[in-house]
């Protein structure tokens, strides 16, 4: 794992991005699944298709971000063939900072092709941040502490990579819950279907 404890040397210097060791590893197996399926796929000569019935695609494991459908690992289920539902989220815990995220989506299907799918897609998402801030007068950590429920609708596209890989994008009308504030945010993911 010296690739892990050496992670720190590809950030510019006072950017440090504090990395466990489970997510450098959950990155290196992500990458390995990435470069044997890509290998695999060299060698498969059949048509990459989402409409193949002898191989559905139907379940999915990935990485999402967004302020709606949340950050990190990401889990999709079809609920019929033209509805998708996805559940992503993290937590990110360091001395000072504790955070907690997680997200749903579902994906409606509106055209699909061989390699691309269409869908208008409507989430929600919970955002919990907790940061100490210093020290109280009776020795106590004070802490700045923000929960946000967002909520919005919007458009995506997803695009079938290889024979298993499908990278997405989306953007949001987004209301985001404790600004109150209406925006259009974009939204990113790539998973692996089996």
């Amino acid at each position: 794992m010296k690739l892990c404890k050496n992670i720190s040397a590809w950030m510019p210097a006072g950017k440090l991005v504090p990395v466990s060791r489970l997510a450098c590893g959950a990155i290196l197996v992500l990458c390995a699944a990435f470069l044997g399926t890509t290998m695999a796929t060299a060698q498969d000569s059949g048509a990459i298709d989402w409409n193949n019935t002898g191989d559905p695609l139907q379940g999915a494991i990935g990485l999402h971000y967004g302020q709606v459908g949340g950050h990190g690992l990401a889990f999709r289920a079809p609920l019929r063939w033209w509805l998708y539902f996805q559940a992503a989220g993290g937590v990110w815990h360091t001395a000072d900072k504790q955070r907690h995220n997680l997200g749903f989506n579902l994906n409606y299907i509106l055209r699909q092709d061989q390699r691309t799918r269409i869908f208008v897609s409507a989430g929600t998402g919970y955002f919990y941040h907790k940061e100490t801030v210093g020290s109280a007068a009776n020795g106590e950590d004070a802490h700045d502490l923000q929960e946000n429920w967002n909520l919005g609708g919007g458009v995506g596209l997803e695009y079938l990579q290889g024979r298993r890989w499908a990278w997405k994008v989306e953007a949001y009308f987004a209301h985001l819950g404790k600004s109150g504030d209406i925006k259009v945010i974009p939204q990113a993911g790539v998973s692996y279907y089996w």
